[in-house]
């Protein structure tokens, strides 16, 4: 799962090449000069001046028979081509992300983890208790680092006489994301009560888990906050999804499917973490759904073996709150593989779950950590700089340069710099490359392309974000 909390800034310098290094009259009739010297008939020009007429910008090219201006490069003869004669530069300016940490509250949470109690006497043995912990010192060490916010997945069913207000849309146990929220997250969340006896066994008391609210509450939140940076939620759960209700689980994971996709199409990433306990463990592939959904990957629904998405209308039409979801998402609504509230796929995207143990708290706070500490991406999309298309030859490659920080980076797929061919808008760093661009020192990349490699189509010179992947790489 990739989280950028960065922008790179293109710096887009397009040397004239001056016809591609055309030399001037007397300037082609040189024969064999090497790259750089005058050969029979060959003048040396001013800045880049080859012969008359033959006129070269800073960085132009050699031609046989002629010298280079400042910073010339070996070139062919008449209309020759070769060279560096454009160059880009990817400047990485940090940004301050958001992150909604969504975090389960129902009655599940206050288990035992090694007996079967239904509210633990010792809250020390909770899931609850080591997520606290392990929540609240992730805050506080990337404080600084990101603007958190904290809200919980929680309420009691109204046909019990419960309330349930996140179903309207307002956010429970409430933290505003904001710079430096540790202690107001440290302070809400130590102050939340425990349920009771009553709490767990009586309908209308027990503490339901309608995610798919919350998700929609805190995306809701997220694409209202008008900060810089990057979106994202972290969903944290320990058991089955519901609409505040007891309901059939896969009707509202597919209406949770449904909200982690609506939240990625408004620029709002999901992270899921899917907290292992002995009583109450979500069905791996239903977690690989929610992290598909939450990266914009492809996602499988989790059914039994043999079903097909039909399963899920046929067992959730008579639901009333999956039957609005469905209306709403613009889906079909008569039988079919496709009148489901989320959107599959028959093959799933890469991105999976954090899966920690609920009971290690090391364990808990080491994922949470990775999950949200910034990572700047390895993938970099050339295809606009300031509506400038950059096209590569990738039979040329090699001529080219990439340096991080001033030092070379090797041209490699798997321990450097490489274009696919398949992709070839996209630049992958790789290996140690990549490594030493997540360094916090390494802030800028230098790229240098031959002249009939690249297709800066026009400018002379440009500043504008580019545009980079968002995915893990």
């Amino acid at each position: 799962m990739q989280r950028t909390a960065g922008t790179f800034i293109a710096v887009l310098l397009v040397a004239g090449c001056g016809g591609g290094g055309r030399g001037g009259t007397g300037g082609a009739s040189g024969a064999g000069g090497a790259a750089g010297t005058t050969g029979t008939g060959g003048s040396v020009g001013t800045a880049g001046t080859i012969g008359t007429g033959g006129t070269s910008g800073a960085a132009g090219s050699v031609v046989t028979g002629g010298t280079s201006g400042a910073a010339g490069s070996g070139g062919s003869g008449a209309g020759g081509s070769g060279g560096i004669c454009q160059t880009a530069r990817i400047q990485y300016e940090p940004k301050i992300s958001t992150a909604y940490l969504v975090v389960d509250r129902s009655t599940s949470m206050f288990h035992c983890l090694t007996t079967s109690a239904a509210v633990c006497p010792d809250k020390a043995d909770t899931s609850w208790s080591t997520l606290k912990n392990a929540v609240e010192a992730v805050v506080t060490q990337l404080d600084s680092q990101v603007r958190f916010g904290f809200t919980t997945i929680y309420g009691t069913n109204p046909a019990g006489g419960g309330m349930c207000p996140i179903m309207n849309g307002t956010l429970t146990d409430d933290v505003a994301p904001a710079l430096n929220n540790a202690a107001a997250i440290k302070a809400k969340y130590d102050g939340l009560a425990w349920p009771s006896e009553t709490d767990v066994s009586t309908t209308g008391n027990k503490w339901e888990s309608p995610a798919m609210y919350a998700i929609r509450a805190a995306a809701n939140a997220l694409k209202a906050d008008g900060s810089p940076g990057d979106k994202q939620m972290v969903f944290i759960t320990d058991g089955q999804e519901d609409y505040c209700d007891d309901s059939i689980e896969i009707c509202a994971s597919d209406s949770t499917v449904g909200a982690i996709q609506d939240a990625f199409a408004a620029n709002v990433r999901t992270l899921v973490v899917g907290l292992q306990t002995a009583q109450f463990n979500l069905p791996t592939g239903t977690l690989n759904a929610f992290a598909n959904a939450g990266a914009g990957e492809p996602t499988v629904a989790s059914l039994t073996s043999g079903l097909d998405t039909t399963a899920i209308f046929d067992l959730c039409t008579g639901i009333v709150p999956w039957r609005a979801d469905l209306t709403a998402s613009g889906h079909p609504t008569t039988r079919g593989p496709t009148a489901t509230v989320g959107t599959y796929s028959a093959t799933a995207g890469p991105t999976k779950p954090f899966q920690p143990n609920a009971g290690d708290q090391n364990m808990l706070a080491t994922q949470l950590s990775s999950a949200l500490t910034p990572v700047k991406s390895c993938t970099f999309d050339l295809s606009n700089i300031n509506g400038k298309a950059i096209t590569v030859d990738t039979t040329k490659l090699n001529q080219a340069h990439v340096r991080i920080e001033g030092v070379e980076i090797p041209l490699s797929a798997t321990n450097g710099w490489n274009v696919d061919a398949a992709a070839p808008t996209q630049m992958v760093l790789s290996g140690t490359a990549c490594t030493t661009w997540r360094e916090p020192a390494s802030m800028r990349i230098d790229l240098e392309f031959p002249c009939a490699t690249n297709m800066f189509n026009g400018g002379a010179k440009a500043t504008t974000p580019m545009r980079h992947h968002q995915g893990r790489d």
